[in-house]
C-alpha cells in the first residue's frame, strides 16, 4: 500500500512505496525510500527534519509521476515540483544511487555536499539544514523543464 508524506518546507505530498518507521523519523539516521509521485525516484529524508506528516493514500491509485528529462535532483521549494519545474539536471556522469548515499552522509554529519549539474554548474547543499532531497535516476522524455 502506498503512503503520502509531507515534509516541512515543501507543500508537496510525496507518494512513497513503503511506510516510514515513525520511530526512525527524528534523531536517527537519514532514511532513503522510493518515491512514486510526483517524482519517481529516491527520497532521502534528514533525521533533523522537524515535521513529517505520514498518511495512507486515499482509495484509488496515486497520481502518475511527472515526466523527468534525465537525471535530476529536487530540493525543497515553496511551490513544490510541477510539470514546468522538476529540479536541477545532474551532470551526465553523476550516479543518482551513489549521490543519494553521499547526501545521506552529508545530512548525518551536518556538512556541505557539492553536486555537479549539467552545463558545468554546481549545487551546494547544506546537510545540516536540508530536510530532504529527491533524485530521479530514470530519464523519461517529456515536457518538464528542470531548474539550472
Amino acid at each position: 500500500m502506498p503512503y503520502y508524506v509531507q515534509i516541512e518546507g515543501d507543500p508537496t505530498k510525496w507518494c512513497i512505496a513503503e511506510q516510514l518507521p515513525t520511530n526512525e523519523l527524528t534523531g536517527g539516521q537519514p532514511l532513503t525510500v522510493t518515491s512514486l509521485a510526483p517524482i519517481e525516484g529516491i527520497l532521502v529524508l534528514s533525521p533533523r527534519v522537524a515535521t513529517v506528516a505520514v498518511f495512507n493514500v486515499p482509495s484509488g491509485t496515486p497520481p502518475p509521476p511527472l515526466d523527468i528529462p534525465g537525471g535530476i535532483i529536487y530540493v525543497p521549494t515553496a511551490t513544490g515540483p510541477s510539470a514546468g519545474h522538476v529540479g536541477y539536471v545532474l551532470a551526465g556522469d553523476v550516479d543518482p544511487m551513489s549521490l543519494s548515499s553521499q547526501i545521506a552522509g552529508a545530512m548525518n554529519a551536518g556538512h556541505s555536499q557539492t553536486i555537479a549539474l549539467a552545463g558545468g554548474e554546481m549545487l551546494v547543499l547544506n546537510g545540516a539544514t536540508l530536510s530532504f532531497a529527491v533524485l530521479a535516476p530514470i530519464g523519461v522524455a517529456g515536457g518538464a523543464t528542470p531548474h539550472g
